[in-house]
């Protein structure tokens, strides 16, 4: 299992370059009027920004299908470095479904606030357009790769554009449980990280 997804990123990072509180298990969509609950160990492995600084931070986030197109998703959690307490939100919008023969498409908007220790918070606003689809390896597991381009703004001091590139991949191990490992580079004033994290879905 843990072989499959790291032959997956490793596969997606010859095509792909890529970012911070990440898409994680948006592209999982959660179905109307269920929950899905996430942890998130994160770190930041690189910057730009002289108001980040690289660290590690643990992200919990919940996520709640709000109809039948569309969830929610709540985060929160600490990190160490400059870039502390981080709290905020994404709605995304599932609209081509993973289904068979096609690729599964979405868009999320999301706004983080951080907590900075050595200047003013900043808050970050982001859409999130993304691809992915479920693959079921010959032994069985099942995995889905997704990729996405994050853009938007980031305000603190000073206002900046920033662009990500996300790639990573969801591997279910059971029926509610699955682990996913995601990789984020910088294309403009963002960090480069790394997450591994587990989510249980109702």
């Amino acid at each position: 299992m843990i072989k499959t997804l790291f032959l997956v990123l490793g596969g997606l990072t010859c095509f792909f370059s890529s970012a911070n509180a990440g898409v994680f298990n948006i592209p999982q969509f959660v179905e109307y009027k269920s929950w899905a609950l996430g942890f998130e160990p994160e770190a930041t492995l690189s910057t730009t920004s002289a108001a980040s600084g690289t660290g590690v931070a643990l992200n919990a986030k919940f996520t709640y299908g709000i109809n039948p197109l569309s969830n929610l998703q709540i985060g929160f959690g600490p990190g160490s470095g400059n870039k502390g307490f981080r709290i905020g939100g994404a709605y995304s919008f599932d609209f081509i479904p993973d289904l068979a023969g096609q690729l599964g498409a979405g868009i999320a908007a999301q706004a983080y606030y951080f907590n900075l220790r050595n200047a003013s918070g900043k808050i970050d606003t982001t859409a999130y357009p993304y691809i992915h689809k479920m693959f079921t390896s010959a032994s069985g597991i099942k995995f889905d790769p997704f990729i996405a381009m994050p853009f938007g703004l980031s305000f603190a001091s000073e206002i900046h554009s920033i662009w990500q590139l996300a790639m990573g991949s969801y591997v279910k191990t059971s029926e509610h449980v699955g682990v996913v490992g995601e990789l984020g580079l910088n294309l403009g004033n963002t960090d480069t990280y790394l997450s591994f994290g587990v989510t249980y879905k109702d």
